[in-house]
C-alpha cells in the first residue's frame, strides 16, 4: 500500500520539478517557486532544487535525491534541459512514470 501511495505522489513531483526547471531557466526566486508547488509533490530536497544555479546542477540533484531519478535517467539527457524542451520533458517523464505505475499495478 505504501508503494502505491508513493506512486500517486510522483505525478505531482513531476509537475513540481518541471516548475522548478522553468523557474530556474527564467531566474525566478526560490520562495516564489516553492509557493507555487503542489503540496503532494513536495519532497525533502525540494529546497535544494530551488537553490541550484544551473540546469546541469538541477539534473544531478534530481538524479541523486528524488524518487523520480530513474525516470530522468532513462528518458532525458543533460542537453534536453533547455527552455524549448520543458513540455517535452514533462510528457516524457509522465509517460515513463505511467508505464512504471501500470506495470506495478498489474
Amino acid at each position: 500500500l505504501a508503494t502505491f501511495l508513493d506512486y500517486i505522489t510522483y505525478g505531482y513531483m513531476i509537475d513540481n520539478i518541471v516548475l522548478v526547471i522553468t523557474g530556474t531557466l527564467h531566474n525566478r526566486s526560490s520562495e516564489e517557486l516553492l509557493e507555487k508547488c503542489h503540496p503532494l509533490g513536495l519532497f525533502d530536497s525540494m529546497a535544494t532544487l530551488c537553490a541550484v544555479t544551473s540546469t546541469s546542477e538541477l539534473y544531478r540533484t534530481v538524479l541523486v535525491d528524488t524518487p523520480l531519478g530513474p525516470y530522468f535517467g532513462d528518458c532525458l539527457s543533460l542537453e534536453d534541459l533547455d527552455e524549448v524542451n520543458v513540455e517535452i520533458i514533462r510528457n516524457t517523464l509522465y509517460k515513463a512514470y505511467l508505464e512504471d505505475f501500470h506495470s506495478f499495478c498489474k
